[in-house]
């Protein structure tokens, strides 16, 4: 398992958690989804955790929501979960901490909104994660482990990678919808996509090079990704994240003393999303 890891730069395990902790995991996505959702609406303004896209055919899809274990008990609980951490600690060789923590939906919804995003779908760049966290002094030797909640397959946008990429990080370009490596960094048919059954996991490492389809089902996608950094790192806590939750915060609390009075009622359901 460590060679492989080593090798490739990630790895994935199987039907690590039941349909039970997979069905609780879901329940908690609904519930962060309308969550967050509703009180955009609620405050005409869009969330700072809220990632979405709208589709050439006006469809919205929510790519992803950021943070959230500070919504969740359950999701909190799972991220400290030994069939995570073991392995992490294996890989990583110390104990690992937790540093971010994302939920990617590509989940289609029925929202009269206009969130005033252009035309865009829900792929993401190709790209690897450390360009990201290294402008907050995290150290590369970061993983993150991907559970999948809903099925990984062909048609919902699957995670790809390109394995052996993590051994050497290169310097990304800044496009429209993030970061993205150089163009002939990698080449497009190299990469491996993962399909995977709800409940695996895929343990990868923060330099390896990856990137995802668009999702061209009628469902979700939904992946809640973990990442942790080793603890002789000696970092702060919540550095990358922390400013969002304490600026998001106050909204969330006012939709929901809004909704209380009566003043505003749930305009967007999960079961009612196309």
């Amino acid at each position: 398992m460590l060679e492989a890891f080593q090798r490739d730069g990630y790895l994935v395990m199987p039907s690590v958690f039941d349909s039970d902790e997979v069905r609780r995991m879901g329940e908690e996505a609904d519930f962060i989804l309308e969550l967050v959702i509703n009180s955009s609406l609620c405050n005409d303004r869009q969330s700072g955790r809220l990632d979405v896209r709208q589709t050439a055919s006006r469809q919205m899809i929510v790519r992803k929501i950021q943070p959230i274990i500070d919504l969740s008990l359950v999701l909190a609980e799972f991220s400290n979960d030994a069939r995570l951490l073991g392995p992490m600690e294996q890989f990583m060789g110390d104990t690992p901490v937790l540093m971010e923590e994302k939920l990617n939906y590509k989940q289609p919804v029925s929202v009269g909104y206009d969130f005033r995003v252009p035309p865009d779908d829900d792929r993401f760049p190709i790209h690897n994660d450390w360009a990201y966290y290294k402008m907050n002094g995290y150290p590369s030797s970061i993983i993150s482990s991907a559970l999948t909640i809903d099925e990984s397959h062909h048609d919902n946008g699957p995670i790809q990678v390109f394995p052996g990429s993590h051994r050497q990080h290169v310097e990304h370009d800044r496009v429209r919808n993030g970061l993205e490596v150089p163009e002939g960094t990698v080449y497009p048919d190299d990469a491996v996509p993962i399909h995977a059954p709800a409940g695996s996991v895929m343990f990868f490492h923060s330099q390896l090079i990856h990137t995802s389809t668009p999702n061209t089902s009628n469902g979700s996608r939904r992946v809640m990704i973990y990442s942790h950094y080793p603890a002789a790192a000696d970092m702060g806590i919540d550095v990358r994240n922390g400013p969002i939750r304490l600026r998001e915060s106050p909204w969330e609390w006012e939709y929901r003393r809004q909704r209380d009075a009566g003043r505003y009622v749930d305009a967007f359901r999960v079961d009612a999303t196309g």
